[in-house]
């Protein structure tokens, strides 16, 4: 049998080859630094950290046949869509070649992934109410996670080099905008969100980075700052002082963390019932 023929998972009568775990796996290497990507010990471990999240995937994926659950091609699409919608076409099809991944391809994990929050929803999200008690309890417990200090809410492309950094600071200057130039160039973990950081707390940062970053005003962005870590620019969308919030401001944030913690606490019990029902094999050895 080639290689690539190889099973890698079977559960129950669904199986996942070697070809498949290769190509499922191939975009979160590409998303690693170099240095990570050369590092065999690294790697491996990162095949086998995905491996286990493909196994759970199958199991959930396993009991979505019983259920007789599925996505129709009229969710897909509209997954598709609110995806596209904050790209334009062709930073959409630049994604896919960065990624080296087809359209195809990235479609059907969509899917699969669309399909295993379906079951999920189904399994475990139960539409119990919050009662006041527990609202109070999780903002007593929670409050400081909300207040903040000085704080500016940023975005950030983070580019390997400097004639780079500069060009992408002149398309800045020229009116391009910020949230695709993040998208389509930079190499921080944030890129795919436009580079939005969310809030920045003064002090989080090394000094290098949050000096021309809280001198800035908002809606300015920074000249290009040079670190360890390649060449910034950071933008300001939204400045902010030293607040303690009223529990009314956290409510929707609060009912949010209640089911949450709910979901978490159901998810293993639930995934180990399923393992037990289930026939499964791994091979670890082949990847």
């Amino acid at each position: 049998m080639p290689a690539q023929d190889q099973v890698v998972i079977r559960v129950d009568d669904r199986v996942l080859t070697l070809a498949e775990f290769n190509e499922y796996f191939e975009p979160t290497r590409i998303n690693r630094d170099e240095e990570q990507a050369q590092d065999s010990a690294v790697l491996r471990e990162a095949r086998l950290s995905f491996l286990l999240q493909l196994v759970e995937e199958m199991i959930i994926l396993t009991r979505a046949d019983e259920l007789d659950l599925d996505v129709s091609p009229q969710e897909l699409d509209e997954a598709v869509r609110d995806f596209k919608k904050d790209y334009s076409e062709t930073d959409f099809e630049y994604l896919f070649l960065k990624q080296a991944i087809s359209f195809e391809a990235w479609k059907e994990r969509l899917k699969k992934r669309l399909l295993v929050q379906k079951v999920i929803r189904k399994e475990l999200v139960k539409e119990d109410s919050v009662t006041p008690q527990e609202i109070s309890d999780y903002y007593d417990k929670h409050w400081k996670e909300w207040s903040y200090g000085e704080e500016v809410r940023a975005s950030h492309i983070l580019l390997s080099s400097e004639d780079q950094a500069k060009s992408i600071l002149e398309r800045l200057q020229n009116g391009d905008d910020f949230a695709t130039l993040a998208r389509a160039h930079s190499v921080a973990p944030e890129a795919q969100n436009g580079g939005d950081m969310g809030y920045v707390v003064r002090g989080q940062l090394p000094q290098g980075l949050e000096k021309p970053l809280f001198d800035l005003k908002q809606g300015a962005v920074s000249r290009v700052v040079k670190t360890s870590y390649g060449f910034h620019i950071f933008k300001v969308i939204e400045k902010r002082t030293t607040s303690k919030p009223n529990i009314e401001e956290c409510i929707e944030k609060i009912k949010q963390g209640i089911r949450k913690e709910r979901l978490e606490a159901a998810y293993a019990p639930w995934l180990a019932k399923l393992r037990s029902r289930y026939h499964i094999e791994i091979n670890k050895e082949v990847i």
